[in-house]
Protein backbone atom coordinates (compact mmCIF):
# COMPACT_ATOMS: atom_id res chain seq x y z
CA UNK A 1 0.00 0.00 0.00
CA UNK A 2 3.13 2.46 0.91
CA UNK A 3 4.52 1.96 -2.35
CA UNK A 4 1.44 2.09 -4.37
CA UNK A 5 0.74 5.96 -2.35
CA UNK A 6 4.44 6.98 -2.76
CA UNK A 7 4.04 6.05 -6.71
CA UNK A 8 0.98 7.92 -6.95
CA UNK A 9 2.19 10.80 -5.27
CA UNK A 10 5.57 11.01 -7.37
CA UNK A 11 3.35 10.72 -10.67
CA UNK A 12 1.50 13.79 -8.76
CA UNK A 13 4.53 15.96 -8.42
CA UNK A 14 6.11 15.41 -11.81
CA UNK A 15 2.46 15.65 -13.57
CA UNK A 16 2.32 12.56 -14.48
CA UNK A 17 -1.66 11.67 -15.47
CA UNK A 18 -0.99 8.10 -17.20
CA UNK A 19 1.52 7.37 -14.08
CA UNK A 20 -1.29 8.37 -11.56
CA UNK A 21 -4.11 6.51 -13.22
CA UNK A 22 -1.41 3.38 -13.63
CA UNK A 23 -0.85 3.67 -9.40
CA UNK A 24 -4.59 4.26 -8.82
CA UNK A 25 -5.24 0.70 -10.98
CA UNK A 26 -2.88 -1.26 -9.32
CA UNK A 27 -3.62 -0.40 -5.77
CA UNK A 28 -7.20 -0.59 -6.03
CA UNK A 29 -6.64 -3.79 -8.12
CA UNK A 30 -4.32 -5.63 -6.16
CA UNK A 31 -6.08 -4.54 -2.73
CA UNK A 32 -9.56 -6.05 -3.25
CA UNK A 33 -8.12 -9.13 -4.94
CA UNK A 34 -5.94 -9.73 -1.27
CA UNK A 35 -9.37 -9.02 0.75
CA UNK A 36 -11.26 -11.41 -1.97
CA UNK A 37 -8.70 -14.60 -1.83
CA UNK A 38 -8.40 -13.80 2.27
CA UNK A 39 -12.00 -13.63 2.82
CA UNK A 40 -12.93 -16.57 0.69
CA UNK A 41 -10.01 -18.06 2.66
CA UNK A 42 -11.28 -17.82 5.61
CA UNK A 43 -14.70 -18.65 4.63
CA UNK A 44 -13.16 -22.23 3.56
CA UNK A 45 -12.43 -22.73 7.41
CA UNK A 46 -15.64 -22.97 8.60
CA UNK A 47 -17.23 -26.37 9.02
CA UNK A 48 -20.76 -26.74 9.33
CA UNK A 49 -20.33 -28.12 13.17
CA UNK A 50 -22.58 -25.81 14.64
CA UNK A 51 -25.57 -22.40 13.74
CA UNK A 52 -22.04 -19.63 14.34
CA UNK A 53 -19.68 -21.39 12.65
CA UNK A 54 -22.32 -21.46 9.62
CA UNK A 55 -23.12 -17.66 9.68
CA UNK A 56 -19.32 -17.03 10.08
CA UNK A 57 -18.67 -18.55 6.70
CA UNK A 58 -21.77 -17.18 5.57
CA UNK A 59 -20.16 -13.90 5.95
CA UNK A 60 -16.46 -13.70 4.79
CA UNK A 61 -18.08 -15.52 1.75
CA UNK A 62 -19.99 -12.33 1.53
CA UNK A 63 -17.51 -10.04 1.97
CA UNK A 64 -15.17 -12.16 -0.33
CA UNK A 65 -18.04 -11.58 -2.82
CA UNK A 66 -18.06 -7.81 -2.27
CA UNK A 67 -13.99 -7.79 -2.22
CA UNK A 68 -14.39 -10.00 -5.95
CA UNK A 69 -17.21 -7.55 -7.26
CA UNK A 70 -14.66 -4.36 -6.41
CA UNK A 71 -12.13 -5.96 -8.24
CA UNK A 72 -13.74 -4.10 -11.42
CA UNK A 73 -13.87 -0.91 -9.93
CA UNK A 74 -10.74 0.46 -10.26
CA UNK A 75 -10.98 -0.80 -13.74
CA UNK A 76 -14.16 1.07 -14.54
CA UNK A 77 -12.82 4.45 -12.61
CA UNK A 78 -9.12 4.83 -14.64
CA UNK A 79 -8.39 7.53 -16.74
CA UNK A 80 -6.79 5.27 -18.90
CA UNK A 81 -10.14 5.01 -20.63
CA UNK A 82 -9.48 8.36 -21.81
CA UNK A 83 -7.28 6.69 -24.40
CA UNK A 84 -9.57 4.67 -26.30
CA UNK A 85 -13.24 6.08 -25.17
CA UNK A 86 -12.78 9.85 -26.23
CA UNK A 87 -13.80 11.52 -22.67
CA UNK A 88 -14.57 8.96 -21.00
CA UNK A 89 -14.48 10.03 -17.33
CA UNK A 90 -16.67 12.73 -17.60
CA UNK A 91 -18.91 10.46 -20.17
CA UNK A 92 -22.50 8.98 -18.41
CA UNK A 93 -21.55 5.15 -19.46
CA UNK A 94 -18.63 5.64 -16.20
CA UNK A 95 -20.93 6.66 -13.76
CA UNK A 96 -23.69 3.85 -14.94
CA UNK A 97 -21.09 1.08 -14.90
CA UNK A 98 -19.76 2.44 -11.55
CA UNK A 99 -23.25 1.68 -9.78
CA UNK A 100 -23.85 -1.21 -11.44
CA UNK A 101 -20.92 -2.12 -9.82
CA UNK A 102 -21.36 -0.41 -5.96
CA UNK A 103 -25.27 -1.90 -5.52
CA UNK A 104 -24.49 -5.39 -5.33
CA UNK A 105 -21.26 -4.81 -3.83
CA UNK A 106 -22.96 -3.08 -0.84
CA UNK A 107 -25.63 -5.23 -0.40
CA UNK A 108 -23.10 -8.07 -0.25
CA UNK A 109 -21.55 -6.19 2.52
CA UNK A 110 -24.50 -5.98 4.59
CA UNK A 111 -24.96 -9.54 4.39
CA UNK A 112 -21.51 -10.09 5.70
CA UNK A 113 -21.94 -7.50 8.85
CA UNK A 114 -25.86 -8.72 9.65
CA UNK A 115 -24.38 -12.28 9.38
CA UNK A 116 -21.52 -11.97 11.67
CA UNK A 117 -23.97 -9.64 14.23
CA UNK A 118 -25.99 -13.45 13.85
CA UNK A 119 -22.78 -15.44 14.85
CA UNK A 120 -21.93 -13.38 17.38
CA UNK A 121 -24.98 -13.08 19.16
CA UNK A 122 -25.08 -16.91 18.88
CA UNK A 123 -22.20 -17.65 20.50
CA UNK A 124 -23.02 -16.58 24.66
CA UNK A 125 -20.33 -14.44 25.31
CA UNK A 126 -22.65 -11.80 26.37
CA UNK A 127 -22.00 -9.42 22.98
CA UNK A 128 -24.43 -6.73 23.44
CA UNK A 129 -25.77 -3.89 21.47
CA UNK A 130 -26.66 -1.15 23.91
CA UNK A 131 -29.52 1.58 23.49
CA UNK A 132 -26.34 4.58 22.46
CA UNK A 133 -25.38 2.01 20.11
CA UNK A 134 -28.41 2.02 18.13
CA UNK A 135 -28.93 5.85 18.49
CA UNK A 136 -25.49 6.13 16.79
CA UNK A 137 -26.35 3.89 13.85
CA UNK A 138 -30.13 5.83 13.91
CA UNK A 139 -27.97 8.83 13.52
CA UNK A 140 -25.20 7.96 10.52
CA UNK A 141 -28.44 6.92 9.06
CA UNK A 142 -30.58 10.04 9.12
CA UNK A 143 -27.21 12.15 8.36
CA UNK A 144 -26.87 10.02 5.09
CA UNK A 145 -30.32 10.43 4.17
CA UNK A 146 -30.34 13.93 4.77
CA UNK A 147 -28.20 14.38 1.98
CA UNK A 148 -30.41 13.63 -0.59
CA UNK A 149 -31.43 17.50 -0.02
CA UNK A 150 -28.24 17.80 -1.60
CA UNK A 151 -29.11 15.09 -4.37
CA UNK A 152 -28.45 18.18 -7.23
CA UNK A 153 -24.52 17.56 -6.35
CA UNK A 154 -24.72 14.01 -7.38
CA UNK A 155 -22.39 12.91 -10.16
CA UNK A 156 -25.24 11.08 -11.67
CA UNK A 157 -27.78 13.55 -11.16
CA UNK A 158 -28.23 15.11 -14.45
CA UNK A 159 -26.96 11.92 -16.34
CA UNK A 160 -29.42 10.87 -19.67
CA UNK A 161 -28.98 7.48 -18.69
CA UNK A 162 -31.88 6.63 -16.20
CA UNK A 163 -30.49 3.77 -14.46
CA UNK A 164 -27.63 6.26 -13.36
CA UNK A 165 -30.26 8.21 -11.39
CA UNK A 166 -31.73 5.44 -9.90
CA UNK A 167 -28.77 3.54 -8.99
CA UNK A 168 -27.02 5.92 -7.36
CA UNK A 169 -29.38 7.83 -4.64
CA UNK A 170 -30.11 3.84 -3.72
CA UNK A 171 -26.33 3.02 -3.51
CA UNK A 172 -25.83 6.05 -1.12
CA UNK A 173 -28.71 4.62 0.76
CA UNK A 174 -27.20 0.88 1.10
CA UNK A 175 -24.22 2.67 1.94
CA UNK A 176 -26.01 4.43 4.49
CA UNK A 177 -27.33 1.23 6.01
CA UNK A 178 -23.61 -0.53 5.47
CA UNK A 179 -21.68 2.69 7.42
CA UNK A 180 -24.72 2.36 10.39
CA UNK A 181 -24.44 -1.13 10.57
CA UNK A 182 -20.67 -1.52 10.42
CA UNK A 183 -21.01 0.45 14.07
CA UNK A 184 -22.14 -3.23 15.23
CA UNK A 185 -18.74 -4.58 14.24
CA UNK A 186 -16.65 -1.63 15.97
CA UNK A 187 -18.77 -2.04 18.91
CA UNK A 188 -18.53 -5.84 18.90
CA UNK A 189 -14.65 -5.46 18.67
CA UNK A 190 -14.53 -2.50 21.48
CA UNK A 191 -16.29 -5.57 23.83
CA UNK A 192 -13.58 -8.15 23.04
CA UNK A 193 -10.94 -5.53 23.77
CA UNK A 194 -8.46 -6.68 22.01
CA UNK A 195 -6.86 -9.43 19.73
CA UNK A 196 -6.72 -9.80 15.85
CA UNK A 197 -10.26 -10.71 15.56
CA UNK A 198 -11.26 -7.41 17.30
CA UNK A 199 -8.44 -5.56 14.94
CA UNK A 200 -9.96 -7.11 11.90
CA UNK A 201 -13.74 -6.09 13.22
CA UNK A 202 -12.14 -2.45 13.01
CA UNK A 203 -10.74 -2.78 9.74
CA UNK A 204 -14.59 -3.66 8.29
CA UNK A 205 -15.92 -1.19 9.94
CA UNK A 206 -13.76 1.72 8.58
CA UNK A 207 -13.96 0.00 5.24
CA UNK A 208 -17.70 1.61 5.42
CA UNK A 209 -17.39 4.57 7.57
CA UNK A 210 -14.19 5.77 5.56
CA UNK A 211 -16.52 5.59 2.10
CA UNK A 212 -19.25 7.25 3.81
CA UNK A 213 -17.38 9.59 5.30
CA UNK A 214 -15.60 10.64 1.68
CA UNK A 215 -18.87 10.54 0.00
CA UNK A 216 -20.37 12.94 2.65
CA UNK A 217 -17.61 15.47 2.70
CA UNK A 218 -17.51 15.33 -1.14
CA UNK A 219 -21.28 16.66 -1.42
CA UNK A 220 -20.62 19.01 1.45
CA UNK A 221 -17.88 20.37 -0.19
CA UNK A 222 -19.95 20.90 -3.78
CA UNK A 223 -22.46 22.84 -1.73
CA UNK A 224 -20.35 24.40 0.96
CA UNK A 225 -16.66 25.20 -0.99
CA UNK A 226 -17.46 25.13 -4.83
CA UNK A 227 -16.66 28.47 -5.14
CA UNK A 228 -13.81 28.69 -2.68
CA UNK A 229 -9.97 29.75 -4.21
CA UNK A 230 -8.02 26.89 -5.92
CA UNK A 231 -5.50 26.14 -3.20
CA UNK A 232 -8.22 25.08 -0.77
CA UNK A 233 -10.50 23.06 -2.88
CA UNK A 234 -7.21 21.59 -4.35
CA UNK A 235 -6.13 20.75 -1.30
CA UNK A 236 -9.53 18.87 -0.58
CA UNK A 237 -9.39 16.70 -3.87
CA UNK A 238 -5.86 16.30 -2.71
CA UNK A 239 -7.16 14.67 0.47
CA UNK A 240 -10.06 12.91 -1.50
CA UNK A 241 -7.87 10.98 -3.67
CA UNK A 242 -5.42 9.44 -1.21
CA UNK A 243 -9.01 8.22 1.12
CA UNK A 244 -10.50 6.94 -1.75
CA UNK A 245 -7.13 4.64 -2.46
CA UNK A 246 -6.75 3.78 1.07
CA UNK A 247 -10.25 2.31 1.56
CA UNK A 248 -9.72 -0.88 -0.50
CA UNK A 249 -6.47 -1.72 1.86
CA UNK A 250 -9.23 -1.41 5.13
CA UNK A 251 -10.99 -4.05 3.56
CA UNK A 252 -7.73 -5.87 2.51
CA UNK A 253 -6.05 -5.61 6.15
CA UNK A 254 -9.27 -6.61 7.86
CA UNK A 255 -9.45 -10.29 5.95
CA UNK A 256 -5.93 -10.79 6.61
CA UNK A 257 -5.97 -10.23 9.94
CA UNK A 258 -8.64 -12.71 10.16
CA UNK A 259 -6.81 -15.16 8.10
CA UNK A 260 -3.72 -14.28 10.28
CA UNK A 261 -5.48 -15.85 13.00
CA UNK A 262 -5.58 -19.11 11.55
CA UNK A 263 -1.42 -19.16 10.80
CA UNK A 264 -1.05 -18.57 14.69
CA UNK A 265 -3.17 -21.14 15.89
CA UNK A 266 -1.44 -23.76 13.46
CA UNK A 267 1.81 -22.55 14.23
CA UNK A 268 0.99 -22.56 18.27
CA UNK A 269 -0.34 -26.38 17.54
CA UNK A 270 2.93 -27.36 15.75
CA UNK A 271 4.93 -25.97 18.87
CA UNK A 272 2.56 -27.53 21.22
CA UNK A 273 3.03 -30.91 19.39
CA UNK A 274 6.91 -30.19 19.50
CA UNK A 275 6.94 -29.79 22.90
CA UNK A 276 4.94 -32.72 23.75
CA UNK A 277 7.41 -34.71 21.38
CA UNK A 278 10.27 -33.64 22.88
CA UNK A 279 8.93 -34.69 26.54
CA UNK A 280 8.11 -37.57 25.22
CA UNK A 281 11.38 -39.16 24.25
CA UNK A 282 12.73 -37.89 27.57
Amino acid sequence: MTAVLLAWMACDVFDSATGKALAKLTGGTLAYAIAAWMAFRVASEHRQQKPQQNWMKIAWLAMGTNALIFIFRPLVETHLWNRVIERYSTSPLEGFLLHVLIIPANCFFLIGVLAMWKAFSGVGLGFKIKTRDYLAMASVMALMFALMFYRQHLSEAQSPILMSRVLQPFGLALLSICAAMSLVLYRLSMQMGGGTLAVALRWLAAFALLRASLVLLNLLKLEFFAETIFPINGFITYVFDIGWQLVPWTLAFAATCRAEMTVMAARELRERRAARGALASV
